[in-house]
């Protein structure tokens, strides 16, 4: 049986994978599934993502990500 980590950390990649292929519906469904561990899967998602991060590049991406949904 997997554990809840493992869970979190499936769920994350399906809701990653669906994302990257265009299929928001999906990803959207997994993420607010009942079954998920929606604060490990949070978890799991920021881990990731701030491994590919300095704090000097995650400031930056943040600014981007603010403008652009300025616009």
């Amino acid at each position: 049986m997997p554990s809840r980590q493992d869970e979190a950390f499936d769920a994350a990649a399906a809701i990653v994978t669906c994302i990257l292929s265009g299929d928001m519906r999906e990803a959207r469904s997994i993420a607010f599934s009942s079954d998920t561990m929606h604060a490990d899967m949070i978890l799991v998602l920021a881990s990731a993502l701030a491994a590919g991060h300095t704090a000097e590049s995650w400031r930056e991406s943040l600014l981007a990500a603010y403008l652009e949904d300025d616009s």
